[in-house]
């Protein structure tokens, strides 16, 4: 039985312009729009006069970098602490504890924590 014969494409001629596969839909006013800023990640509080002192430490922790907030008042019971640093793991995606009225995150975060912290109204002082 003989074999048929492959069908060869021609390269001689020039390509055919590329077509987007997404060009035929409308996307109405989602395609000009200009993004939408995120919510705010926390709700505002109200003015805090305090003044957190924001370290980093490696002590006695085989190596690993934490960062260690500190200078809260008698204001901050530890159900308040709690839930700061509940919020705080859950935006920052890190681990952390209280530790005698001071909070301590696993990681060098501290690019992406101060801005968090801004936005509840603490004002931070870096220790480093």
């Amino acid at each position: 039985m003989p074999r048929e014969k492959k069908q060869r494409i021609a390269t001689e001629a020039a390509p055919a312009a590329f077509a987007h596969p997404f060009a035929s839909l409308d996307l109405g006013p989602l395609r000009d729009a200009p993004p939408t800023p995120p919510p705010e990640a926390f709700p505002p509080a109200k003015e805090s006069k305090e003044l957190l002192l924001l370290r980093r430490s490696t002590a006695h922790r085989g190596g690993k970098t934490v960062l260690v907030l500190e200078g809260f008042s008698p204001a901050w019971d530890a159900a308040k602490l709690e839930s700061l640093l509940h919020d705080l793991k859950t935006s920052l995606g890190c681990g952390g504890k209280v530790e005698a009225r001071t909070l301590a995150l696993q990681g060098e975060l501290a690019d992406r924590l101060i801005p968090l912290l801004e936005a509840r109204r603490l004002a931070i002082k870096r220790g480093w």
